[in-house]
């Protein structure tokens, strides 16, 4: 039996009210959470206070996009009923959010068990645009990565040492190649 045609990696986003919508196609990598983090920004200073995230497709993130994810959830938990939650979550992608403490942020829901309240926007998925990944400088992506890191290791201690050289590997990465550290 032939394999499964591989899956693109792709995040499709469409702010819908206060609602800031995101699907999750393949994985979701360091290779789109910079996109990922403007559209977010964007998606707060335009009014949104929650974000819900269709995990359907998803087949699995790396660190630096459950770090964005973790800023993003943070930056919407300090807004009035703000908020993120997860739909559709596989075992594995819920496995990875249970591992990095990120269900300490967002609301998470396997197939079929999301609020009533919820239902609805699964309508909207016609709204929906990709993200483009587009070629960010190579300090722009180590910066995003960086953040990222951060925000998983402020998450849970049990971060820390998961984290601490990859941190410190990033950082002199950014200093060996001339670029000053930026605000993360």
């Amino acid at each position: 039996m032939p394999d499964a045609a591989p899956t693109t990696d792709k995040v499709w986003v469409a702010i819908h009210k206060q609602i800031a919508l995101v699907r999750v196609e393949g994985r979701g990598s360091f290779k789109s959470s910079t996109a990922l983090k403007e559209f977010g920004r964007s998606a707060i200073g335009a009014g949104c206070t929650k974000a819900v995230l269709d995990m359907t497709s998803c087949v699995g993130m790396d660190s630096t996009f459950m770090g964005t994810l973790a800023g993003l959830a943070t930056r919407l938990r300090q807004r009035e009923n703000g908020g993120m939650v997860l739909l559709n979550l596989n075992p594995r992608v819920r496995g990875l959010v249970a591992t990095l403490g990120l269900d300490r942020l967002v609301e998470a829901y396997e197939p079929g068990a999301a609020p009533e309240s919820l239902s609805g926007l699964a309508a909207l998925s016609d709204q929906l645009r990709a993200i483009e990944s587009a070629p960010d400088p190579r300090d722009a992506i180590t910066r995003t990565m960086i953040e990222a890191h951060e925000h998983l290791v402020a998450l849970t201690p049990e971060n820390i040492p998961r984290f601490k050289d990859v941190l410190t590997y990033l950082r002199e990465d950014l200093n060996r190649h001339g670029a000053p550290p930026g605000p993360t």
